[in-house]
């Protein structure tokens, strides 16, 4: 089995002590999107057939078509998050704060910078269940994410996503290096 991609980042040196941090998300998993699509066909396609045929309007062909459309409903959205976040990411650090896309943080009121992974529900299955909770796991393995403490009620910041755990940790140790 092919290694997962957990995602990456570089570190450049600017002029004023700046440091330059391009983080590249881990692409979504192949086989999670492959799933979706699929799933979205299965469910999708048939519902669509019985709403363009005027002779399967009954009621259990239209509570079935209507089901089918909630499952596409839903292979659509597993779809979207899937590949949500996962565009390239510029964050400068210097002595004065860290410089997201959306704003700049003083170190003063940074409470902490700490790694969010996504719970594992791990679960013995076999057959296809046990395929579809790989491809769900594959798809988790890089979904964690680095989110700045600012001051107390304040909502974390995200600072990036979609990346593996051990890559948001390494993100983390050198951005926190960088701190006076």
């Amino acid at each position: 089995m092919a290694q997962q991609d957990q995602g990456g980042f570089t570190q450049q040196e600017k002029e004023g002590g700046r440091v330059l941090f391009i983080v590249r998300p881990a692409r979504a998993s192949l086989a999670f999107l492959a799933a979706a699509v699929l799933l979205g066909a299965l469910f999708g396609l048939p519902a669509v057939a019985v709403l363009l045929n005027p002779r399967r309007h009954d009621a259990i062909s239209l509570a079935a078509a209507f089901c089918a459309l909630l499952i596409l409903a839903g292979a659509v959205v597993a779809f979207r998050r899937a590949r949500q976040g996962r565009s390239p990411r510029r964050i400068e650090v210097d002595a004065t704060g860290i410089a997201l896309p959306e704003r700049h943080v003083p170190w003063s009121v940074v409470q902490g910078l700490r790694v969010e992974q996504p719970t594992a529900d791990r679960q013995v299955a076999a057959g296809i269940y046990g395929l579809a909770a790989n491809v769900a796991a594959q798809q988790r393995a890089a979904e964690a994410r680095l989110l700045l403490d600012g001051p107390e009620g304040g909502a974390p910041l995200l600072v990036a996503s979609g990346l593996g755990a051990a890559v948001a940790e390494q993100l983390r140790a050198a951005i926190l290096r960088l701190k006076p």
